[in-house]
């Protein structure tokens, strides 16, 4: 004997209640994880250039002469000197000339760049403690973030290189998206906090009072934060609708199956090819998925049973709970 056991007869008077409908679990599309592939990259690449460009803030001095020009990057700081705009070649004007033929206005002059790890331990003594703490934590904060993104980066991959059947893809694409959104969101949330210590530096400390301005590496941090807040938000709202059942997300596994149908009792059956399924009726590929592997539990249960039963005790075993009783 094999197979699932069929009901027996439903008493007079008492009605068949329905069968429990099984939880469907839709996967989700693969182009959603290509996007955010795309983004999370572009994003990394912001944060490697917000870390290792070293140009966060920029000050300028050009009086008393000769001036200087600093770049302040989260682990160094580079200083140049700046020779400002002179004349050349002037002489007292005793007639009306062109004028031209006596002033010849040079560009400014700009030395090598000088680099040095920033903050020091020198500098964090003599100007306060405060300006190191933020400065430094700026740094972490900017370093830690790439650690969400790369493994947010080895989960999409594994997405993509899984070569197992088709259940274990299906299966991987529908609960990968929340690590991925996890990690996004922890990467959004170490970035703002590293350019809102930089700006908030920037702010308060005297040295950035006179000809400062934000440069490059500070927009790179701006841009990463946003693009992973666009990426998290994307991949949460389309997990999400997936997850509902939503066929533009869920892909397959929310479309209407065309060879099965629901019955009154809530059993999913195989009908022929063309048969007309009324709107009462009507299952997902999901919903038939989820169906076979409950028939598919329920027939290896039944099975074990019987072995059981024929050959010792349930799971094999050649012990029964009631021999030492």
């Amino acid at each position: 004997m094999s197979g699932v056991p069929e009901r027996g007869p439903v008493p007079r008077g008492r009605r068949e209640e329905p069968e429990p409908r099984p939880r469907v679990k839709h996967s989700m599309r693969k182009s959603p994880y290509l996007v955010s592939l795309a983004l999370l990259l572009a994003a990394t690449a912001l944060t490697l250039l917000n870390i290792y460009t070293g140009d966060l803030v920029r000050v300028k001095i050009r009086s008393p002469a000769p001036g200087y020009e600093t770049k302040y990057g989260l682990f160094q700081r580079c200083t140049r000197s700046i020779l400002g705009k002179y004349l050349e070649s002037a002489q007292p004007l005793l007639a009306p000339v062109n004028t031209t033929e006596y002033f010849d206005w040079k560009a400014p002059k700009r030395g090598p760049w000088q680099c040095d790890k920033f903050p020091t331990r020198s500098e964090c003594a003599k100007l306060g403690e405060s300006f190191c703490v933020l400065w430094s934590s700026a740094g972490y904060a900017a370093e830690l973030a790439l650690v969400p993104c790369v493994f947010a980066l080895v989960s999409l991959l594994f997405i993509f290189l899984h070569r197992d059947q088709r259940t274990e893809r299906a299966r991987a694409r529908r609960k990968q998206w929340k690590l991925v959104s996890g990690a996004m969101l922890a990467h959004c949330i170490m970035q703002l906090a590293s350019v809102g210590l930089i700006l908030y530096t920037f702010c308060t400390d005297e040295r950035f009072e006179r000809g400062a301005r934000l440069t490059r590496s500070f927009w790179f941090g701006v841009a990463a934060a946003i693009v992973t807040a666009v990426a998290f938000g994307f991949l949460t709202f389309t997990g999400m609708a997936a997850r509902r059942g939503e066929p533009w997300a869920a892909g397959r596994s929310a479309k209407q199956a065309r060879r099965h149908k629901r019955t009154n009792s809530g059993r999913v059956i195989a009908v022929p090819e063309g048969t007309r399924i009324p709107p009462s009726q009507i299952v997902t590929v999901g919903e038939v998925v989820a169906a076979a592997e409950q028939d598919a539990a329920e027939v290896d249960e039944h099975t074990s049973l019987l072995a059981a039963t024929s050959f010792g005790a349930a799971g094999g075993g050649s012990v029964r709970a009631t021999d030492h009783a």
